[in-house]
């Protein structure tokens, strides 16, 4: 049966796919995008509040996030976007959301008492002071980088050094190191 209409093609040299007439293939996954699901998370819960404003801070070393209610603003730690998994940073992106739910609807009340744990089980996350985040891991792929004044390269370090050589043979003193994140497309600026 080379002529029958559930006959296996070959795609690639490495997939196979069932070839059905009418069936097309399945798109690709859509890239995580946290400011979209804060959005609609928040619009779904509290269609009538007042949209909170979300920051990314590079200054938020050891908090991943956090909300203002004076300022109605949501932060996000820059770490946490670029070292995290999806899932890490989908976490503390709705525990902040459920902290700027629960200040629309009660501004009294407290950051995490009955309304916000309520309003946590209503998001479907575990109510808490914090969101149990293992970033340990997130060292190895940290790294410090640094331009070359004499050939523009750029230098990546495990750690700051105030003395460090260039592969050109130029001997720098860095004043100032910039945090980048190490993945298959290369350092990303944290």
């Amino acid at each position: 049966m080379p002529n029958s209409p559930k006959q296996r093609r070959r795609t690639s040299n490495s997939t196979a796919q069932l070839a059905l007439p009418g069936l097309e293939a399945p798109a690709a996954p859509q890239p995580f995008d946290i400011f979209s699901l804060v959005r609609e998370t928040f619009r779904r819960w509290s269609p009538d509040g007042d949209m909170p404003a979300i920051q990314v801070s590079r200054r938020m070393l050891r908090t991943l996030g956090s909300f203002t209610p004076s300022k109605n603003l949501i932060r996000l730690s820059s770490r946490l976007l670029a070292l995290g998994t999806p899932d890490e940073q989908r976490q503390v992106a709705l525990h902040e959301v459920a902290h700027a739910i629960v200040h629309q609807r009660d501004p009294k009340a407290q950051a995490h008492g009955r309304e916000f744990r309520a309003a946590c089980k209503e998001l479907g996350l575990v109510a808490g002071r914090f969101v149990n985040i293992d970033h340990a891991g997130w060292n190895r792929r940290l790294r410090y980088s640094v331009d070359c004044p004499s050939c523009g390269e750029k230098i990546l370090r495990k750690k700051r050094a105030s003395r460090i050589k260039c592969d050109c043979g130029t001997a720098l003193r860095p004043n100032r190191w910039s945090a980048v994140a190490l993945s298959e497309d290369g350092p990303k600026p944290i």
